[in-house]
């Protein structure tokens, strides 16, 4: 692909990746104007860049860049366009994201891409284990956490990438060997407008595939829409072709293949993130089943996702810090039983309706951040029991405390349900704190649990 060394870029968005990417252009001599709206941001960037002015968008220079590499956490259309989006646009400006820059840079390189509401991260971290299992060679960046203009691939290098439906909506080239899309709920849909659009930008994973690349979709998304090669899976049901995933097993087009599931990989969602994985490394490598198998029983599970962080007597804490949504954190719910629950944040669109479903399995509900009267009123209205515990420091104290005098088995699981943005700066942090806050618990419990 033809890169032009004179452009003139613009970098809008100075969190990991947009740093990430003004280092990038800084090294390959490209000139740039940066800004974010964010003080804080611009202040903690590096200013000795030699071709990069930071300047705020009222600079009519935002007018001459050839190319705006936006940060994906800023609206391209809804609620409404940011400011910097309209000036591009009005200017012919094209607008892309820093995975998108990537690509044109390294596009000799195989790509994963990988997308959907949720199980992203296990799948391309599934993926990236059964590779660094059998020393093959990848990179694995994107919305999972590396900036990918921090990489620089080998010519033999696999990329695998999660990606947003943000990101998505910013890629125009970008070619994906194998695209593996693993669901669609409602979600962000306050940045998409409504549910069509959201799933149009999903789909977008498939776009400029052909006939010798690989779709791998959930069965109950199967669409004729597609110029690759299909594979369908489901952990739900035994598929003639396709892949399918049970407790027992895998089913290749319907060949069975035994595998010990690793706890990390329980539950029907977490089948799916299995075959969906399966189906990816069978179709770009030339692993054998059993390679592949091997490295699957091995794998231990991603932090913050229905994360075993302690145990101590009768009460088991899971920290589920990345369950951001309600549909995230139905799959916890389900995979346990008396259950404190530690919910809340800046609340998804549909907050937690549908809870009715889990009453039984749930104690009480500890409530935090913005979305507690939210929550609340939908809890009241199916009679589960809850306090407003405000913060998660107060919210675990008051589990703990409930838990305590239950003699069951019981399970505290932070799966807030919603947005850590109102409190914390990403899920990560929100966990890490839930973390810290077991660590401490357990050390200072074990007389009291005779341990």
């Amino acid at each position: 692909m033809k890169i032009e060394k004179n452009s003139f870029y613009g970098v809008f968005g100075l969190g990991l990746s947009g740093k990430a990417t003004l280092d990038f252009l800084n090294q390959q001599g490209y000139k740039a104007l940066a800004w974010d709206d964010s003080a804080e941001n611009i202040k903690s960037s590096d200013k000795n860049y030699k071709n990069i002015e930071f300047c705020d968008i009222k600079n009519p220079e935002w007018k001459n860049i050839d190319c705006l590499i936006l940060s994906p956490g800023i609206p391209l259309h809804y609620p409404e366009p940011h400011p910097i989006v309209s000036i591009a646009k009005e200017n012919g400006i094209e607008i892309i994201c820093d995975v998108e820059l990537f690509y044109r840079h390294f596009s000799d390189n195989k790509y994963i891409g990988i997308t959907g509401t949720n199980g992203k991260s296990t799948t391309a971290s599934l993926i990236s284990h059964i590779f660094d299992s059998n020393n093959l060679p990848y990179k694995i960046l994107g919305n999972i956490g590396t900036p990918a203009l921090s990489v620089t691939p080998r010519p033999e290098d696999i990329i695998i990438i999660e990606m947003s439906s943000y990101q998505l909506d910013l890629v125009k080239n970008l070619h994906f060997d194998v695209a593996i899309l693993l669901n669609i709920t409602p979600d962000h849909l306050e940045r998409h407008g409504n549910m069509e659009n959201y799933i149009e930008s999903k789909f977008c994973i498939f776009h400029h595939q052909d006939k010798t690349d690989h779709a791998i979709i959930n069965k109950s998304l199967e669409t004729q829409d597609i110029g690759s090669s299909i594979t369908c899976f489901s952990g739900n049901e035994l598929l003639d072709t396709g892949i399918s995933v049970s407790k027992d097993g895998i089913y290749d087009n319907r060949k069975y293949l035994a595998v010990n599931l690793p706890h990390s990989l329980s539950g029907s969602h977490n089948h799916e993130n299995l075959a969906a994985s399966y189906a990816s490394v069978k179709s770009i490598t030339t692993l054998t089943e059993r390679e592949i198998i091997k490295s699957i029983e091995s794998f231990k599970g991603l932090s913050h996702r229905m994360q075993l962080v302690g145990q101590i007597g009768h009460l088991q804490f899971i920290n589920d810090s990345k369950g951001t949504n309600f549909e995230s954190t139905k799959q916890a719910l389900n995979s346990f039983k008396n259950i404190y629950w530690i919910a809340g944040g800046k609340a998804k669109a549909g907050g937690i309706q549908g809870i009715e479903k889990f009453a039984e399995k749930i104690k009480l509900v500890f409530l935090i951040g913005e979305s507690q009267k939210l929550f609340a009123d939908t809890l009241e209205k199916h009679n589960i029991p809850y306090y407003y515990s405000k913060s998660l420091n107060l919210a675990f104290v008051d589990a703990t405390q409930e838990a305590q005098r239950d003699t069951q088995d019981n399970v505290i699981l932070l799966s807030p349900s919603a947005s850590s943005l109102d409190q914390w700066k990403n899920f990560e942090e929100r966990g890490n704190s839930f973390i810290r806050l077991v660590e401490k618990y357990v050390t200072t419990h074990k007389k009291a649990f005779h341990l």
